[in-house]
């Protein structure tokens, strides 16, 4: 996974907030009242901007409302396939061997593979200009003759029937294997964002806490198809509360694919450190090593009683009271290292395999 492409979300997702001020502040020099002191060019600026208004006004808040949703759901579709599309090649350069790939991700597909093809062969979608069907069925055979170095068909998991309504991308992440509900309940930052607890929800209110991702494809099919009426025009001001949802919904999706991948890192990229000896304040892991190179700035995965996965840069060694950037161990030793709070006696611990 690429933390750019989180980046690059914010930057995106930032510049219509940008837009969103720009047309307040618009809004702001309107409803200016101009006075006898004011210069002379400043008031024709003024009265000329007045005038256009008086005419535009609805015709303006009309066009604002349709560029922001169309805006807003674009970020939507766009990053939540590339972020999928991330973390399929992010296994294939994690997981070593094609059938140690999650079965459900392996079952999917070679069906969703097959249906690129036909996508492909039918030109249905520009999308998939840059594919041939030579391509696609190349990379699924390697998956079964040459499963050690094998490139899964990504684009073939983001093929889209519909908008991304909130059950449409719980679709696209079992196709992974994955509960997004379940992974989402446990992202603290959204769920504070709509004062949800796991004692608040049960399975058939999902549409409801997630209505905002919902409502926002709504209006959007509503544009599209040209059947949005005065009286369901947002002002801006009714769509901030949209954004605030969208950045913290998408962030968690991100966020659950890179966990998924440390996890899987964990298991095939990490080792277990076997003998924990203990933590000091929160922060200071000391553990048995043996026949290892150890240097700061190594990632430390953590894994909680609770199966979540977090990665924390190394960023001291001690031994004996003495720090060292690199430190090589050949008979077992007993070696401390400290990373960023919080972590505890009851969690397992992982550093990468040497």
């Amino acid at each position: 996974m690429n933390i750019q492409s989180l980046e690059k979300f914010k930057r995106e997702l930032n510049q219509i907030k940008e837009y969103f001020k720009h047309i307040q502040y618009v809004n702001d020099v309107v409803d200016y009242a101009i006075l006898e002191t004011d210069n002379e060019q400043i008031k024709s600026l003024l009265n000329r901007l007045k005038d256009h208004y008086s005419n535009f006004a609805n015709d303006k808040k009309t066009f604002e409302y349709k560029a922001s949703i169309i805006s807003l759901y674009g970020l939507l579709e766009k990053y939540v396939e590339i972020w999928i599309k991330e973390y399929l090649d992010s296994l294939s350069t994690v997981v070593p061997e094609y059938n140690q790939i999650n079965k459900k991700i392996r079952d999917n597909h070679f069906e969703l593979s097959l249906k690129l093809i036909n996508t492909i062969t039918s030109r249905e979608s520009a999308k998939y200009e840059h594919l041939t069907k030579e391509t696609v069925l190349k990379r699924l055979n390697e998956c079964i003759v040459n499963p050690s170095n094998y490139q899964i068909n990504t684009e073939a998991f983001v093929i889209l029937s519909g908008n991304l309504k909130h059950d449409k991308i719980v679709e696209l992440f079992n196709k992974l294997g994955l509960n997004l509900n379940n992974e989402l309940l446990k992202n603290e930052e959204l769920n504070n964002q709509i004062g949800l607890t796991k004692e608040k929800i049960s399975g058939t209110e999902k549409n409801i806490v997630y209505n905002k991702i919902n409502d926002l494809v709504e209006m959007r099919n509503q544009i599209a198809h040209g059947s949005e009426t005065v009286d369901q025009i947002k002002n801006i001001s009714e769509l901030e509360p949209y954004i605030q949802f969208l950045e913290k919904y998408c962030q968690a999706i991100f966020e659950i694919l890179v966990e998924q991948l440390i996890k899987q890192e964990s298991i095939h990229t990490f080792q277990k450190i076997e003998k924990v000896i203990k933590i000091f304040n929160d922060k200071i892991l000391t553990f048995e090593i043996e026949n290892y190179t150890i240097k700061v700035e190594d990632m430390l995965i953590i894994e909680t009683t609770e199966g979540r996965f977090y990665k924390k840069p190394i960023l001291t060694i001690e031994l004996d009271d003495q720090s060292y950037p690199e430190l090589a161990v050949i008979e077992k030793t007993n070696i401390g290292i400290s990373v960023e709070p919080k972590i505890k006696n009851n969690q397992t611990f992982y550093i990468v395999k040497k």
